[in-house]
């Protein structure tokens, strides 16, 4: 589809504290989207959306946008309800359908492409349109960014990640077991850390502190989340890409190979058993790394 483009517009949710020229922090998805299209020699420019912009002001200021820059595609990132239904959008959506507004499914219905990361959520697109849709794993990782580094592996076991309540009380039953798991995460105003996490919780980090502690972990956690049944979250790729052995809940046999390249595990008494296993046993952790 893209190979007559040249000129890709790429309507986004966006920083405003960052500046116009670079709008996206370096650790959003959509900004290795934006260094994937530039390597490929496309032109591209962003249209953020902001959350106090009015959706009619956004929608006057895009259009202006399409009638000077006049792209041969445009793409849409669904995660901010900011814009009136537009359509012929290339129209990415990370979420099942019911986690999006009204106005953001119409502009996937009018889109010309949908590309989920889920086949479930494919299945839900099904229903509503007749538009193309394919899924892929549209996380990414930069790999400038996580990579390998010779820093000491001074962590056992780490786990990364919004500290939603579902997220919470797995990660006590993990803790239940008597697991030394380090824990960093954001926890959404709306809630609060649960009592039982506050021995093992470290705070909050983002971008270059997410790769630094990978890099210095032997194992990391990754508890994708429940909208993802197939699994393909952003530490889905960031935890192999910095040579650290990643645990998982669920994966997609399309992305690793189950106990060859990720270890899945099924219950918490599962998890520690491995856990076990794989740091007494260095050399097997390494080559599932490797």
């Amino acid at each position: 589809m893209l190979k007559k483009t040249n000129k890709i517009l790429l309507i986004t949710p966006i920083n405003p504290q960052l500046t116009k020229d670079k709008p996206l922090p370096r650790y959003q998805i959509q900004n290795y989207w934006l260094k994937a299209l530039k390597s490929l020699k496309y032109q591209v420019i962003i249209f953020g959306l902001e959350k106090k912009q009015l959706k009619i002001t956004n929608y006057f200021k895009l259009n202006k946008v399409i009638k000077n820059y006049q792209p041969d595609q445009i793409f849409f990132s669904a995660g901010i309800d900011k814009l009136y239904s537009i359509k012929n959008t290339i129209f990415f959506c990370g979420v099942p359908l019911t986690k999006i507004s009204n106005s953001e499914r119409k502009i996937g219905v009018k889109a010309k492409l949908i590309i989920v990361n889920d086949p479930k959520h494919l299945k839900q697109w099904q229903k509503i349109t007749k538009t193309k849709i394919i899924n892929l794993p549209f996380s990414a990782v930069d790999p400038d960014f996580f990579k390998p580094t010779k820093s000491k592996k001074k962590y056992n076991f780490v786990f990364i990640g919004t500290l939603f309540k579902n997220r919470q009380l797995q990660l006590i039953k993990l803790i239940n077991q008597d697991l030394d798991l380090k824990i960093w995460g954001w926890i959404p105003p709306s809630i609060i850390l649960n009592p039982a996490l506050k021995s093992n919780y470290q705070g909050e980090v983002w971008g270059r502190q997410v790769a630094k502690i990978y890099q210095q972990s032997k194992i990391a956690l990754n508890l994708v989340p429940d909208h993802m049944i197939d699994g393909g979250n952003l530490r889905t790729f960031e935890i192999p890409a910095c040579k650290t052995l990643q645990f998982i809940d669920k994966i997609n046999p399309n992305y690793y190979q189950k106990d060859k390249e990720v270890i899945v595990f099924k219950s918490p008494e599962d998890l520690k058993n491995k856990l076990e296993f794989y740091l007494s046993h260095p050399k097997k952790r390494k080559k599932i790394i490797q």
